[in-house]
């Protein structure tokens, strides 16, 4: 069947763009296997491939595929010569070392290799030392290699560190209704900070919805291909190409205002917090720090406000009791006086700061188990240096 299909040219590539946001340009081409049977029916590259395999012709199909590839690319390799070709190659091939020939293949249609990513499922082959052989041989000759599907099945961090690839490819798994789903959320956010630490480009695959996209975005993924920006297809076209610097355009426009957004936010946060400082510092001039329950007030009427406690600048000892408004849990329990501070961020980073203040990213309070932001700021008392710490709920 499969050498029917060779021979009879009912195999084809099929190009499906990926695309960098913050360049608004199509940053490579996958090519994808599609082929038709003799009523022009289309075959599953799935059932293609296993079926390759039973007839034991899947390394002829592998570098049949792979060429076609090359053919395709030509022309957008010469349209744009910073363009890359993503070519997949079948985990078996890589295990009976039978893919040499791609690297002659590439040569003979003057195509860099640095232009070609090699995509892998490493969770497919076992063999480490095998599959760090082959990595190691193609990035001799200059090639890029991508680790495809990562975070399902066996994908492994440590290999991830020990391959070093210069692309990962996370799995649609992980992108599905990500902005909706804490877990999945967290998961995204380490791999692409592990990534980003081992100097790997990360690329959403599968985005079918604009807020799977900003939330992507949010957690610096780098490059994106799925339905959302483009279908797979024969040909990418002008018309094609038009509709993807309109998605591109209207992703950016909406990351900016979001950003924007969340800068005013902040900037709205600091300055409230701000003003706080003052009023606390107005009270406990007045009446002393060892006073600090008549703080209780400020938290009522400040519904965001959780918690209040002040630190000694000098020795990072807090000050009396927090000053909270909360249902004590386990676990979870407000700090008393004589707390040493010290090894807090906050502590340190506003005591060293010129600012003399910061806000912290959101964490969950070891006070309530709420999730909360810290604002400490430095104030004089009494002509002594304090440090004034707000929990601010999210």
């Amino acid at each position: 069947m499969i050498n029917d299909l060779i021979n009879n040219k009912q195999i084809d590539i099929h190009l499906q763009p990926i695309v960098s946001i913050k360049d608004k340009k199509i940053f490579a081409y996958e090519a994808l296997t599609r082929a038709m049977d003799r009523y022009d029916e289309p075959i599953s590259p799935l059932y293609l491939f296993e079926q390759a395999k039973k007839e034991d012709v899947a390394s002829t199909l592998d570098e049949y595929v792979r060429e076609l590839a090359l053919v395709k690319f030509q022309k957008y390799y010469h349209s744009d010569n910073d363009s890359l070709l993503f070519v997949k190659f079948d985990s078996s091939i890589i295990e009976k070392e039978l893919a040499k020939d791609f690297i002659s293949a590439v040569y003979k249609y003057n195509i860099p290799p640095k232009n070609i990513v090699i995509e892998i499922k490493e969770d497919k082959i076992r063999d480490t030392h095998l599959l760090k052989s082959f990595i190691d041989t193609y990035k001799k000759h200059g090639f890029l290699i991508a680790i495809d599907d990562f975070g399902t099945a066996y994908s492994s961090f440590d290999r991830l560190e020990y391959l070093q690839p210069e692309i990962v490819k996370i799995d649609r798994s992980l992108i599905y209704n990500v902005q909706n789903n804490l877990i999945t959320s967290e998961l995204l956010s380490a791999i692409s900070n592990m990534c980003h630490h081992i100097g790997a480009i990360v690329v959403a695959e599968g985005v079918e919805h604009k807020d799977e996209v900003m939330a992507c975005m949010q957690k610096e993924i780098d490059l994106f291909q799925g339905f959302w920006f483009s279908r797979i297809k024969e040909e990418i076209d002008e018309e094609s190409s038009y509709e993807l610097d309109k998605s591109m355009e209207y992703i950016g426009r909406m990351s900016k205002d979001l950003f924007m957004e969340k800068m005013e936010t902040k900037r709205d946060l600091l300055e409230k917090s701000q003003t706080l400082v003052k009023k606390v510092g107005d009270i406990l001039e007045d009446k002393g720090v060892h006073n600090l329950e008549l703080l209780d007030k400020l938290i009522t009427q400040k519904s965001k406000i959780q918690a209040i406690y002040l630190i000694d600048e000098k020795s990072g000892i807090q000050v009396g009791d927090t000053v909270i408004h909360s249902e004590e849990k386990y676990l979870f329990k407000p700090t008393k006086a004589g707390k040493d501070h010290t090894l807090s961020k906050y502590y340190f980073i506003v005591k060293e700061s010129q600012r003399g203040d910061y806000l912290s990213a959101k964490y969950v309070s070891k006070a309530s188990g709420s999730i909360c932001r810290t604002y400490a700021c430095k104030i004089e008392i009494q002509r002594v240096e304090y440090i004034v710490c707000f929990d601010i709920l999210e």
